[in-house]
């Protein structure tokens, strides 16, 4: 055994990450440890990770619960004994990788890579960040958050408080995904009898019409493999794996866990493994690889009776899709929700993002009871039609799958 004090450090598992925080010890002070016990919880951006112990020995804290400590710094020390000397303090930690100061600015101020380059992006003066020292990402994420309107509205009372670590890394995760983003959205009206009918008749999807979503979707990207893949220096890169992540966002903060491999899965194992990585969000143990290596994602907003909205593209991805709410348009019975296909438009355009957004609500439609024959385009049925003196023609999609159109879709005489 090493007599002097052996440092335990942050791992790097996160490069996203600068620092972390501290959560809870799970090891007191002075208590003997062995290699692989956990002896404490740190939250990253992505999870909660446990920390164990490589050495043998006696743990001794480095740092307070709820601590931030940056990664690969000293988290605690292990020693031979329990009253032996540990060391007061610690220089800095090493950059990490593309993290390494880049250039000098305004007086003797220099920048990390990625905060030059974001601050070139962005068209800011560097001169606002003299005398700081080294200038990190964060710094110059936090000149893009104070905005244009240059500061709080003068005269009006204000309180600040500090965002937690979950949304500061959120906000920097979108800003991320979002500043090389020429984004674009399109919005199709589903009707909602196709998910109803699917997690009635199928005990296997355990009333998770998302698993559906995710199960139609999947196998659509393979036909669609641009809504696949993310842009890059003049560049389409397509990523040659289908892994669907869904965010969920409630009191434990927004994450987006994936299904890996989901075009090659059956809708009931999509499902199970849906309820398995919620009950893990609920239960705050998702690990890193359970959020990683997303393709595209999915957002569901039709429990929120959110009608209508936006979603934004994640870094690395070139397309999102999102589900509203079910509402009912006009005077019909019958529920629809809104489908949004949010889209970098330097990979695709709009009449194919359309495409993809018809014959995904076609896939859907599938489940609906074989007896009722819908028109592909309007989306009302035989019996609708036929009170309406219209007639349904049988047509054929571009794939060469069977549909129908009315008359009146068709615009043609009764």
């Amino acid at each position: 055994m090493d007599t002097k004090a052996q440092a335990v450090r942050i791992p790097r598992e996160n490069v996203n990450d600068e620092k972390v925080k501290l959560v809870s010890w799970l090891a007191a002070d002075r208590e003997r440890v062995e290699p692989g016990k956990p002896v404490a919880e740190v939250e990253t951006s992505k999870a909660v990770l446990e920390i164990e112990s490589p050495f043998s020995g006696y743990l001794r804290h480095g740092a307070a619960q709820g601590a931030e400590i940056e990664v690969g710094a000293v988290l605690c020390y292990v020693t031979a004994g329990p009253d032996d000397p540990v060391p007061a303090a610690e220089s800095a930690p090493q950059a990490r990788p593309g993290q390494e100061e880049a250039g000098a600015g305004p007086a003797g101020t220099r920048f990390s890579r990625r905060a030059l380059l974001l601050a070139q992006e962005h068209g800011i003066d560097l001169r606002r960040f003299e005398g700081l020292g080294l200038v990190r990402e964060r710094d110059v994420l936090d000149v893009l958050g104070a905005g244009a309107a240059g500061g709080p509205r003068r005269g009006v009372p204000t309180r600040t408080e500090p965002l937690s670590n979950r949304k500061k890394a959120e906000v920097a995760q979108l800003l991320s995904g979002q500043a090389n983003v020429l984004a674009s959205v399109l919005s199709v009206l589903c009707p909602t009898r196709g998910l109803r009918a699917a997690i009635s008749s199928r005990m296997d999807l355990g009333a998770n019409a998302l698993a559906v979503v995710v199960y139609e979707t999947a196998r659509l990207l393979k036909g669609y493999p641009i809504f696949n893949a993310f842009y890059r220096d003049d560049c389409v890169n397509y990523y040659e794996a289908v892994n669907i992540g869904f965010a969920v966002d409630s009191d434990r903060g927004l994450k987006v866990p994936v299904i890996r491999d989901a075009d090659k899965k059956e809708a009931g194992a999509i499902a199970r493994e849906i309820q398995d990585l919620l009950l893990s969000y609920q239960t705050n143990e998702l690990k890193v690889k359970d959020i990683a290596d997303g393709t595209f994602t999915i957002t569901d907003l039709s429990a929120e009776d959110a009608l209508f909205f936006r979603p934004l593209i994640n870094q690395d991805q070139g397309a999102i899709l999102g589900i509203g709410a079910e509402q009912f348009p006009g005077s019909r019975e019958e529920g629809a929700y809104q489908l949004f296909l949010g889209f970098d438009h330097r990979l695709s355009e709009g009449r194919m993002a359309a495409r993809f957004l018809r014959n995904l609500r076609a896939s859907l439609a599938k489940y609906e009871p074989a007896a009722e024959i819908r028109c592909d385009a309007c989306r009302r049925s035989a019996l609708e039609l036929e009170k309406a003196r219209l007639r349904l023609l049988r047509s054929a999609r571009a794939d060469g799958s069977r549909a129908w159109v009315c008359t009146a879709c068709l615009g043609i005489g009764r």
